[in-house]
This record gives structure tokens, sequence and C-alpha cells, in this order.
């Protein structure tokens, strides 16, 4: 039976936690592994433990790249299309990373499920906009950086990109509800983009530079 879901201090509870090894010769690191049962909510950091897993893990100038309305108790630079949300910049995320000039310690990626299924043409073939927003992130991103990425694969950077996992949670919903996975990947190595960032100047680097 699926737990209530207007009490949010009952349903929601840690359950395990293990360490693994990645099985990639390559790159023997372990990998923690945390779970939490909790009701599933169209704003992830609604949920108390799943916004205080990511302020724990987050570090240092964070960007926050699919606000909506929850403020971390982070040092946050919040973006988000929609402007009944509370956001620094009221922008399309891809644009965003596109123009930007100020680098990161943690981006955390919790897009809409319709942005990260939308597709549009780029260099003459169909793309995903989410997975042009990532082959861009390594440019905005100090070294040893992590991307805290929302969504339903353990791998979201990937090691084409220069990340390795460090951590995954799973999140359980209960019943017939699909499990959500978070996975903290961290910037080991700054490799050749695979995408062209923005060189033109804008007013969006100026505003970041007086938020330092």
């Amino acid at each position: 039976m699926n737990p209530p879901q207007d009490n949010l201090k009952k349903d929601c509870f840690i359950g395990g936690y293990l360490k693994p090894m990645n099985t990639e010769d390559n790159l023997k690191k372990e990998i923690e592994i945390e779970y939490i049962k909790c009701p599933l909510n169209k704003y992830t950091f609604s949920i108390k433990p799943i916004r205080e897993w990511v302020e724990k893990n987050s570090k240092g100038k964070v960007l926050n790249l699919f606000a909506g309305k929850i403020e971390l108790k982070l040092n946050e630079v919040r973006v988000d299309m929609d402007k009944t949300m509370k956001a620094d910049f009221y922008m399309d995320a891809y644009d965003f990373v596109k123009e930007c000039k100020t680098k990161f310690d943690t981006i955390i990626l919790d897009p809409p499920y319709a942005y990260r299924k939308s597709m549009e043409m780029y260099n003459g073939h169909k793309a995903s906009k989410f997975n042009q927003i990532k082959n861009l992130i390594n440019k905005i991103l100090n070294k040893n950086g992590i991307v805290i990425t929302f969504g339903y694969h353990s791998v979201s950077m990937g090691n084409k990109r220069g990340f390795i996992q460090k951590k995954i949670l799973l999140l359980s919903h209960g019943g017939a509800i699909h499990d959500t996975i978070a996975v903290i990947e961290e910037l080991t190595q700054k490799l050749k983009l695979l995408a062209s960032p923005d060189t033109k100047p804008s007013v969006l680097n100026k505003e970041l530079e007086t938020k330092k």
C-alpha cells in the first residue's frame, strides 16, 4: 500500500547504504549508494529528505539550472524559464549555459520530463536539448566540481565528458510509480567541449559578476 501523500514526516525515510566498486577497469572508484522512500512530487526539493541530501552533497558556488519554486540553503544561482518561480535569471537553461562565463563548484540538473525528452535541430540533426546542455557543462564547472542530476539513469554526464560517478541516490515512490535516480558525478579532466559555447559579450555575465 502506498504511504499517504499528506504526511511527509512519516512518508519519507532513508533506507539502505552501500559502497560497491565500479567495475570498469580504468575507474576503480568507490560509489556510494543511498536510498530514500518518499512520495513523488512535481517540485523535487519540496521533499525534505531530498532537499537535505542535495544541500549536504553540494559544495561551493552552486548553479541550480531548473530551479523551480523551492530555494535551497546554498550559495546558489537560480535559473528558470517560468517567471512564477524563484529565480535570478529567467531564461532557457541551454541559453544560460551557452552564454555563461562564470564557473561553479556544483551544478544541479533537475529538468522537467518534457525538457529532457524535447528534440530540436542542431547542426542539421535532431538532438536532445538536455544533451546539448550536458555537452557544454564542463566549460562552467571548476575542476573536481560536481554535477547532481535527477532522472532515470545512473550515469548522466559520463566518461566521455570527463566525469566519474561518486554517489547514487535511489528514490522509491512506491506502487507502480517508477523510481527516480539522482547521481553525483565529478569532473576529473577537462576534455574538448562536445558543443560550441557562445563567445559574444553578454549582460548575463555582468549580472553574475555582481553576485560574487
